[in-house]
């Protein structure tokens, strides 16, 4: 633990935090967007915005079966393992789903 004295001096032990990367990693592989169909980053994009399988299906006009199968898709593609994981991936990387290849 770190304390500052009264002329803002620290005292106690000194924590090294240059090896600490700047930002937490985020699952899955950014270099499988490319491989993803334009259906599918439009259902990976709507899962970062927290959209459940029935509003982007409602959205897109399709089936909730078929976003069920989207989903199944582009998890593989990305190497991700699970919903949660996906919309982390898709909120990181929302620029570059929204880019068209």
């Amino acid at each position: 633990m770190t304390y500052r004295t009264t002329d803002n001096q620290r005292t106690g032990p000194q924590e090294d935090f240059s090896s600490i990367p700047a930002a937490p990693p985020t699952p899955g592989d950014l270099h499988a967007i490319p491989s993803l169909t334009p259906r599918e980053r439009e259902v990976l994009t709507l899962l970062g915005y927290a959209a459940d399988n029935r509003e982007i299906s409602r959205r897109l006009g399709i089936a909730e079966r078929t976003v069920k199968a989207h989903l199944t898709n582009l998890m593989t593609k990305i190497k991700v393992s699970s919903r949660t994981e996906a919309a982390l991936y898709a909120y990181a990387h929302h620029g570059s789903l929204t880019d068209r290849p």
